[in-house]
């Protein structure tokens, strides 16, 4: 299959990993945790036994930060196992010619502004990677139920800000034509990124969350690249 960037993908703040011979990558488990992340949103939406167990979990159960994505991922998986011989390379090579840097703003969506941004290393382009799933029909729902919901999330709560109308809603209405939609790399400085984002709109988790541990479910500060109006990560595998 093809990965093909929509906008541009970043790893870290410190660039992309390198080989002992400097060559640059991706790891292959990035393309992994966002395929996790879409069947746990797909199926705690789809399947409401999963969705009523995680909820008791997350109100009625001592919360350790540590344990949440671990625990939700175990209850998603036990009963549907879509992720079990998923083959992905461990390591996906950059050409070099593709990688440049760009300063990163990072944009807070509850207070509704810019905070200070960094440079870093960026990918754009089209990488042809070695990728087989008896359940890719299964991963192509979650996928584009998982990006869609995401993008409209974080439309709903850029509002007014130039990014909505210059951004937001042309990708709305492209990633419905691609075969598998990510969101990969560092796309935000939100602890659980995407895994929890079914119950953004339900309060008592919501609430129950930020009282024990502090923090926010919502992916609340998302990094764009002002120069492009873009924010990262948006890609799609595709035949």
């Amino acid at each position: 299959m093809y990965l093909t960037t929509y906008t541009p993908i970043m790893f870290s703040r410190n660039g992309f990993p390198r080989d002992k011979a400097g060559n640059p990558y991706l790891p292959g488990n990035v393309i992994k945790e966002a395929l996790e992340s879409a069947t746990i949103f797909y199926y705690i939406k789809k399947d409401r036994e999963i969705e009523n167990k995680v909820k008791n979990y997350l109100t009625t159960e001592k919360l350790r930060l540590k344990e949440i994505s671990k625990k939700v991922k175990e209850f998603v998986f036990k009963k549907h196992p879509v992720l079990e011989n998923l083959n992905l390379p461990e390591i996906i090579y950059l050409p070099e010619k593709n990688i440049r840097e760009e300063y990163i703003e990072i944009f807070d969506l509850k207070e509704w502004i810019d905070l200070k941004g960094f440079k870093t290393e960026v990918f754009t382009g089209v990488l042809e990677i070695n990728i087989s799933s008896p359940h890719i029909e299964k991963l192509k729902s979650a996928a584009h139920s998982y990006a869609e919901a995401l993008a409209k999330m974080e439309l709903s709560f850029l509002k007014e800000h130039p990014l909505s109308e210059i951004f937001y809603q042309p990708l709305i209405n492209n990633l419905k034509k691609w075969e598998v939609p990510l969101r990969i790399g560092m796309w935000t400085e939100v602890t659980f990124k995407g895994d929890l984002l079914f119950f953004w709109r339900i309060k008592e988790v919501r609430e129950r969350i930020i009282k024990d541990l502090g923090i926010d479910i919502r992916p609340r500060y998302i990094l764009y690249l002002p120069r492009l109006k873009q924010t990262t990560g948006w890609s799609y595998l595709e035949k």
